[in-house]
């Protein structure tokens, strides 16, 4: 057994790293290559309620160190605030984080300050943060005790495949020694997924009989989290994805055109694996 797959059981939960919950799909930036497929996602919130939901769900079964609220741009959540609140009042994790592009906090609610850790802030060479915003964000964080991460992100991954991976060879490859489904754990709607973005591509690919969601596995007492976690078998969604360890290129803007494209391009894709997934 790969030793970053060696996990650990704390009062019958296990423990991870972090656990993720993407609270918005869309973004206020068009970033080509986003992982989390923003640019071509459709304008959705998950409700406080629902999160609620679901950290009561996980709570008996994983032990993360932080717990993460991320999106798309989680700012844009008209009840960040309560989304926070109810992180928090879980109690499912010591630490709760923010990962933002940082424009939107010069505008956030001073409870926002109190009830956050932890901010990671992705700076992208365009557009580029602006100073008084940069030290906005610094005095707030060092008012309220909250720790920033700085994260320069001037590449992005190349992860969607052009064209699916039906003999699987490669996939199961790139599963294997994917960083993606060690540490970036999400829950959704009631279910728990070792990697992001069998979500998204479920969001965004149009399809009621979409597999995507499947590739997560439902949070109750039934599954065995460790052996979901562990498992050799690739997921669904990997067949469509190079994986974390892909090569990168520059990160830039996409125009509106592009985005459009993009969206019909990808729709195209994930029914054509649909209909491989339903053969």
């Amino acid at each position: 057994m790969n030793s970053n797959e060696n996990y650990l059981l704390k009062d019958g939960r296990v423990v991870t790293n972090s656990l993720e919950i993407h609270i918005v799909d869309h973004c206020n930036l068009k970033c080509w290559g986003c992982c989390s497929l923003s640019p071509i996602s459709s304008t959705y919130s998950v409700s406080p309620e629902q999160i609620a939901k679901d950290l009561s769900l996980a709570k008996p079964l994983i032990s993360p160190k932080r717990l993460k609220l991320v999106g798309g741009e989680p700012l844009l959540h008209k009840r960040i605030v309560d989304c926070l609140k109810v992180a928090r009042e879980a109690g499912i994790a010591p630490s709760v984080s923010v990962t933002t592009n940082g424009f939107l906090l010069n505008r956030v609610d001073r409870a926002f300050w109190t009830l956050v850790d932890h901010i990671t802030v992705s700076l992208y060479p365009d557009p580029v943060l602006p100073d008084k915003t940069i030290d906005l964000i610094k005095q707030q964080a060092e008012d309220h005790d909250v720790n920033v991460n700085w994260k320069t992100q001037a590449e992005f991954v190349t992860m969607d495949r052009d064209n699916p991976d039906s003999i699987g060879v490669e996939t199961k490859e790139i599963y294997k020694n994917c960083w993606l489904r060690r540490r970036c754990h999400l829950i959704a709607n009631g279910r728990f997924y070792t990697c992001t973005r069998p979500a998204h591509f479920h969001s965004v690919s149009g399809l009621d009989n979409s597999k995507f969601e499947d590739d997560g596995v439902l949070l109750d007492a039934k599954h065995n989290i460790i052996d979901y976690l562990i498992r050799k078998k690739p997921l669904n969604s990997c067949y469509l994805c190079l994986g974390g360890n892909s090569s990168t290129k520059p990160h830039r803007q996409l125009s509106l055109s592009e985005v459009k494209q993009e969206s019909l391009k990808r729709q195209s894709i994930y029914r054509e694996y649909n209909l491989y997934l339903t053969q």
